[in-house]
């Protein structure tokens, strides 16, 4: 018996030690833009450095959304909302993307809002730099190329919209929409760690 809650003991340590040593500390690589910020993301195909020391948190989704969608959340309330901006280099060119991410209190409300924000002119959620907490010279909105992404998990939506810096010149919906794609596992990410 002592064997076993031995073996049990080392499998323990073991595992400990390999999460402490592959996650560092479960610190990331990546710098935020001048701030110093060290940000933690889940592998995938770009790089993404946040535009934000942290994520900005609301409990009224009608106020931080335009269209059809902000009457869709007069009507079906969010739980949450959760936003960040992060940029990458696409083909040498900047890119912008914001992530946001709508808790609901069930998980129906969350498959409309994603029907509801997959057609065009229903308006979204707003984007951070529609509301002037991330400034870019020259964009308005990260809404203008039509790069977008979006997932329901359970009772959570992760919409991303993506957009080029707007002296890059060049690129394409497509290119943007591969962005946003990958850009959704951010998503998680802002809601567990606050950035």
């Amino acid at each position: 018996m002592l064997r076993v809650i031995g073996l049990v003991g080392v499998a323990v340590v073991s595992g400990v030690v390999w999460w402490y040593i592959t996650s560092g500390d479960g610190k990331g690589e990546s710098t935020g833009n001048g701030s110093g910020q060290t940000q933690p993301q889940s592998e995938g195909k770009y790089p993404f450095t946040a535009e934000l020391d942290s994520a900005v948190v609301e409990d009224d989704c009608s106020k931080h959304a335009y269209g059809k969608t902000q009457q869709f959340f007069v009507e079906n309330p969010c739980e949450r909302l959760t936003r960040s901006a992060y940029s990458t280099e696409v083909n040498g060119r900047t890119v912008y993307a914001s992530v946001a991410v709508v808790d609901f209190g069930d998980a129906a409300p969350a498959g409309e809002l994603k029907s509801l924000t997959s057609s065009d002119g229903t308006g979204n959620v707003n984007d951070l730099v529609r509301e002037g907490v991330v400034k870019v010279d020259g964009l308005e909105a990260l809404s203008g190329s039509g790069g977008c992404a979006a997932e329901v998990q359970g009772n959570r939506i992760t919409i991303v919209e993506s957009d080029y810096d707007p002296s890059a010149g060049g690129g394409s919906e497509e290119e943007l929409d591969d962005v946003s794609r990958d850009a959704l596992r951010l998503g998680g990410e802002i809601t567990a760690n606050g950035n």
